[in-house]
């Protein structure tokens, strides 16, 4: 073994292995490439060598390249992963790569620099860097075309998505597939070759018409908005491929990866992979503390809620336990689960003996004492301070005394709903999202009783139903909610201000929202609006809102399920139509409140309510109820159709400047129909501008 325990050379006859393997999933960090290099290095220059071979673990080949060298710009040290690819593709012995688990990335580059590969049937071979803005930067671009043909490779690099290795069998990417030992496979392979390397780099791709127009065709459906700036760069490095011999379009390829590298689109999409990864690290959660073995839950509330949370858990393998009050209740409950499975069987996402055998899972129950045997259990009862008090006191009374108590709530104060019940401890807040069987965000809800052992079960069972898990504390609307309040606040007092409705959805979709604050207002319920503008209202008497929101309500205009709200559906637009009645409403309203409506700029608008929404993170951080900036942004990305490529909240107010964002703030407190207390600079945003 090296120094660092990653490399073990052997030797089997008259081939030399090269056996790497880290705790890290081989990631290509500088001392594992400084080490395969030397390795190599020996074993081209032993002259009782005449191939070679590397093999990685049985989990990965290597799980890629060290994303962090890219920020820190080490990733060309010497060695970097483009000397181990050419000392490798230019190696005077033949080498193959022996792939079992995964080759991502820079990982499977490694691999493409081998003249020739045996790869375990199950292994799990992808080029994914697009969803990191970025392209390949060790010959990926070049190589793989020349191995699986331009538009297979290109699809595969655009997309990110796996290579389907039992449709490439017959390709020169595979020179062994099987289901037995890889290495040993590739050994005997290697034992056979000749002693001289087949360089498939030196192999021109064939260009065509064919080829040429396919290639522009991809263009056109990349769009040209910013953030396909990253797919443009890929199909312009394939087509580097195409017309240029290797070394020119490895040169090519090398120059678009270090454009792409300093763009805000890769900068961003960077933030938003690792900020996922620290959402799972809890700091003083003790590593000891082990997390409650959850065998069975159970669900109480048979609603639109209850229901999908209760997908979640049978497809994650849960045996489920659906409680209701009444049987009517349950009915409608099984009802919707059904027709869920249905459509996954429809779509052809699970056979139908799979969706059956899930459903096997389900029980139900009108009783309480159903709770006798469960290890978990849910509420996602009605928003009602009486009805969840209730609801979890008979939780409390039924449930075992290890089990685990989770509420589904998304503005009571679980501090002191947890205190309703005689063990405080035990109550954690699940809050999901609707759908809940779709939408991937989990808020953790930590109350300021929750234990070690129920918050790291609340992560473990976050981690099991595939979920985006963030923790936050206990406040009204916790991280998401809070924030959304904030914003839609802001984009109403935009329109008492002069904006139109559709202009600021307009405006924050250009910008790259998923929806707009309206149309999204729509698709909730602005009944639902309502509610939620009383109950602010009520926690504080003198937060400013717009007042003509209340008069959609008053006129039952609530959007898609009475087919008129802030825009018309009647017509059966799914995404609506601009409303000339509302537009008449705004201004009777403005005439009626006396201002002179102002023209707003679609910048100024995003520049409003994105702020709005950072400034409100701002306060969560300094109360203590968001762990760091980076888990607001997690939230906003996984929850709020916040756009991926700008990296969430916090982080695009960090991009754009504090400094910049303070001035901004300062400026808007001026708008006589905003909401100047607002706008009150917090300090750790002052702190950072200073």
């Amino acid at each position: 073994m090296s120094s660092v325990n990653q490399i073990l050379i052997e030797k089997q006859g008259k081939v030399g292995i090269v056996n790497f393997q880290t705790d890290k999933l081989n990631v290509l960090l500088h001392s594992l490439r400084a080490d395969l290099y030397q390795a190599i290095q020996q074993l081209l220059a032993d002259a009782e060598v005449e191939s070679i071979v590397l093999a990685g673990s049985n989990k990965a080949f290597s799980a890629g390249a060290d994303i962090a060298e890219f920020s820190a710009g080490t990733y060309l040290n010497f060695p970097s992963l483009h000397d181990l690819v050419h000392l490798i593709s230019d190696a005077a012995k033949p080498v193959t790569a022996a792939i079992s688990g995964t080759a991502l990335g820079g990982g499977l580059e490694l691999a493409l620099a081998c003249h020739h590969r045996a790869v375990h049937a199950k292994a799990h071979l992808a080029l994914p860097e697009v969803h990191l803005g970025l392209l390949q930067g060790a010959a990926g671009t070049q190589l793989l075309p020349r191995y699986i043909g331009v538009e297979t490779a290109l699809d595969a690099i655009l997309t990110g998505k796996p290579l389907k290795l039992s449709a490439l069998k017959d390709s020169a990417l595979l020179d062994v597939l099987t289901d037995a030992d890889v290495k040993q496979a590739a050994i005997e392979f290697a034992s056979a070759l000749g002693t001289q390397p087949v360089h498939i780099k030196h192999q021109r791709i064939q260009s065509t018409d064919a080829l040429n127009d396919l290639l522009q065709q991809k263009r056109e459906a990349a769009g040209n908005k910013p953030q396909h700036i990253v797919q443009h760069a890929i199909i312009n490095a394939v087509q580097a491929a195409m017309d240029l011999d290797f070394e020119a379009g490895f040169a090519q390829e090398q120059q678009l990866f270090q454009q792409l590298t300093s763009s805000d689109i890769s900068k961003s999409l960077r933030h938003a992979f690792f900020a996922e990864r620290e959402a799972k690290h809890i700091p003083n959660l003790d590593a000891a503390t082990a997390a409650k073995a959850i065998e069975r839950v159970a669900v109480i509330g048979a609603g639109t809620m209850g229901s999908g949370i209760a997908i979640c858990f049978l497809q994650a393998g849960y045996p489920v336990t659906l409680i209701e009050n009444q049987q009517v209740g349950l009915d409608r409950g099984l009802a919707l689960i059904a027709k869920h499975f249905a459509g996954q069987v429809a779509k052809g996402r699970l056979i139908e003996e799979t969706a059956a055998a899930i459903q096997a899972n389900l029980q139900t129950s009108l009783e309480y004492s159903a709770l006798a045997q469960v290890d978990l259990a849910v509420e996602a009862v009605f928003e009602d301070w009486d009805v969840k008090t209730t609801v979890l006191q008979q939780m409390d009374q039924h449930l075992p005394a290890h089990a685990v108590l989770a509420s589904n709530t998304s503005t009571l104060d679980l501090n002191q709903l947890s205190q309703q019940t005689s063990r405080p401890e035990s109550v954690v807040g699940l809050h999901f999202f609707s759908p809940a069987q779709i939408m991937p965000l989990l808020e953790i809800v930590r109350t300021d009783s929750t234990d070690q052992a129920t918050l790291k079960t609340a992560l473990d069972i976050g981690k099991r139903l595939k979920k985006t898990a963030v923790v936050a504390g206990v406040c009204d609307g916790f991280i998401g909610n809070r924030m959304l309040n904030a914003y839609l606040r802001i984009a109403g007092l935009l329109i008492d201000a002069g904006a139109s409705p559709y202009q600021i959805d307009r405006a924050l979709e250009n910008w790259g929202m998923a929806m707009g604050p309206f149309r999204m207002c729509d698709m909730a319920g602005n009944d639902i609006d309502y509610m939620i503008r009383k109950h602010q209202l009520k926690l504080n008497p003198t937060k400013k809102f717009s007042g003509f929101a209340d008069q959609l309500f008053e006129l039952k205009r609530f959007g898609q399920k009475t087919q008129k709200g802030w825009y018309d559906y009647s017509q059966g637009n799914r995404r609506g139509d601009v409303d000339a009645e509302v537009i008449a409403l705004i201004d009777a309203y403005r005439a009626e409140q006396g201002i002179t409506a102002k023209a707003f700029s679609d910048e100024e608008i995003v520049a409003r309510c994105i702020y709005a929404l950072a400034n409100e993170g701002f306060r969560l951080l300094e109360e203590g109820i968001a762990l760091r900036q980076s888990d607001i942004d997690v939230v906003y990305l996984a929850g709020y159709g916040f756009p991926r490529w700008r990296g969430g909240p916090m982080f695009y107010a960090q991009q754009t400047g504090s400094d910049v964002m303070t001035a901004s703030m300062q400026q808007f407190a001026q708008d006589p129909y905003t909401d100047a207390d607002f706008w009150q600079v917090p300090a750790l945003l002052a702190q950072a501008a200073a």
